[in-house]
């Protein structure tokens, strides 16, 4: 017996099959492109459009709040008890101009627990703030794509 395979191998027809990957890959980019790009009309030279003036955006005034791991509470650097927030707040916020809203960079001490946190964050949510920023630390361990620092609640 001599041991002649089942099936002989097919001699290679031409070197074109190495260029099926490259044209799928090429009409893949096509489609994509076609699907993802927006093509618009050019406005015509000799269209004149209308200036806008545009209206300053409103001030802010900004507050810093402070809160520590025995969950004192410093507003502008006065210390204050928890109850006196809202109304503070609220003295603070017609005291300001009336084209300005309140800013609040909230600073919490990181040993906090959430219900901590909650008490000084409820009384927040009942005023017309501008922004409430929670700051934190920035890891500098982090990947380069990842960004730490004040985080708007």
């Amino acid at each position: 017996m001599h041991n002649e395979p089942l099936f002989p191998a097919k001699a290679s027809t031409s070197g074109d099959d190495n260029l099926i990957p490259l044209i799928n890959i090429v009409f893949l980019l096509l489609v994509f492109f076609m699907v993802a790009g927006q093509i618009r009309a050019t406005p015509e030279a000799n269209l004149s459009l209308p200036q806008a003036a545009l209206e300053k955006q409103p001030e802010t005034l900004s507050v810093m709040l402070k809160l520590n791991q025995h969950s004192e509470l410093r507003l502008n650097g006065e210390l204050i008890a928890l109850t006196e927030l809202s109304s503070r707040l609220q003295a603070l916020n017609e005291q300001a101009p009336t084209t300005s809203a309140i800013d609040i960079a909230l600073f919490a001490d990181k040993r906090l627990t959430a219900a901590q946190l909650t008490k000084v964050l409820q009384p927040l949510r009942q005023l017309s703030l501008a922004s409430v920023q929670l700051h934190t630390e920035v890891q500098t361990d982090l990947p380069a794509t990842t960004v730490a620092g004040s985080d708007t609640l």
